[in-house]
């Protein structure tokens, strides 16, 4: 058939497997077959942590839609991954080569905004589907052909600035942000507004590369000028980078970031260092208590060993997303059926969230939490000391 593999689900293992399947109303009448999902993967480069996290999230969600029969018995989805290492020449490629291959229904992306952006334009003319799982630059979605599960973090991260001015109650701030990334540009300056509109003094703007690897000076600079407070505005590698750098340096005050800091890898790298940072999130695995995220914990530790972490609950995220379009769905969907029923998912229904409204094609949550790692590695909410 022209747009779905057909194969033996049985031959291919997709049925094997014993993970209870969340409720999702299944398809009645898509065609039999297997659906491929391009997957453009990040793990490889200097955010393979999280891009690995990603990964795993979505391949226990398609083992668990699958071995479900959530869409129809004899009906499944296969992720086809090929590697962009965050770099935006690879990442278009790979789009560039889902499109041309009529087997692959939709594909998915991107950590980086500025990579998501470059593949923008590709989705919308070459007609594939692009559902956004990594890059929160606001506007990247675009219906019906670009959508994304990833809540902004913008509300989140003001709501946790404003939090840090009432507790801290700091005279001075110096920032660390992006020179080279709009998005956490953007990020910076909504928290810094927070800050001065409390009447918080800015005490300097030290520009990095996300490149960048030594940040003895940067820290140096930064101590000079004796701030109550050092926010981290930058991706993750460098803010492990700084923060380590930082309290290398013998900086004793208080410092906050984002959430690239929460993935588990990064307290194993940085440990110490990063204890008692805090940061706004919106999934954790030890402070999430609704039965479907406990579910969601159970499995993922079942599966690979450890908690999962915020990307791997996007990662998860996409693929029920996908699948509650499909099953609006009959016969052989084109592209062009499959990004209109993703356009016309109001709410992601079945998420770990306790509710993800789509609004214009963007994810949106309204809970969140401010927490920060403890010494024994896991997340507690923050308290100011």
């Amino acid at each position: 058939m022209n747009h779905v593999t057909i194969r033996s689900l049985a031959a291919a293992g997709l049925l094997a497997g014993a993970i209870a399947a969340p409720t999702l109303a299944a398809a009645q009448s898509l065609d039999k077959g297997v659906y491929e999902v391009g997957f453009i993967t990040e793990k490889t480069g200097p955010l393979a942590a999280a891009g690995i996290s990603y990964w795993h999230g979505a391949e226990l969600a398609l083992e668990e839609i699958n071995s479900g029969s959530l869409l129809g018995d004899g009906i499944a989805l296969e992720l086809v991954e090929k590697e962009s290492g965050s770099d935006a020449a690879r990442a278009v490629q790979a789009l560039t080569q889902f499109a041309a291959d009529r087997d692959i229904k939709v594909a998915t992306c991107c950590i980086l905004s500025p990579v998501a952006g470059a593949l923008k334009p590709v989705a919308k003319s070459m007609g594939i589907p692009l559902i956004i799982y990594g890059a929160t630059r606001p506007g990247l979605p675009e219906l019906p052909y670009v959508s994304s599960v990833v809540a902004l973090p913008g509300p989140a991260e003001v709501k946790m600035t404003q939090t840090l001015a009432d507790t801290l109650k700091p005279k001075k701030v110096t920032y660390f942000v992006n020179a080279d990334n709009d998005a956490f540009q953007a990020r910076f300056k909504a928290a810094q507004k927070v800050m001065e509109d409390n009447g918080i003094e800015t005490g300097e703007v030290i520009s990095i590369l996300a490149n960048d690897t030594d940040f003895t000076g940067p820290a140096t600079q930064a101590m000079a000028t004796n701030p109550d407070l050092i926010m981290v505005w930058t991706t993750q590698t460098p803010a492990v980078g700084i923060v380590s750098a930082l309290r290398q340096r013998g900086y004793e005050g208080d410092i906050s970031s984002s959430d690239v800091i929460s993935p588990v890898a990064v307290f194993e790298k940085a440990g110490q260092a990063i204890e008692g940072v805090p940061f706004p999130i919106l999934f954790s695995p030890s402070l999430s208590k609704d039965p479907r995220a406990q579910a969601f914990i159970d499995a993922y530790n079942k599966k690979y060993g450890q908690q999962p972490d915020t990307y791997s609950a996007q990662g998860y995220t996409v693929m029920y997303y996908l699948a509650q379009a499909l099953g609006t769905l009959s016969g052989n969907p084109s592209r062009e059926e499959i990004a209109e029923a993703l356009a016309a998912v109001k709410e992601i229904k079945d998420n770990i969230y306790g509710g993800l409204p789509m609004i214009d094609g963007q994810a949106t949550v309204e809970n969140s939490l401010i927490v920060n790692w403890s010494g024994d590695g896991t997340l507690v909410p923050w308290e100011a000391k």
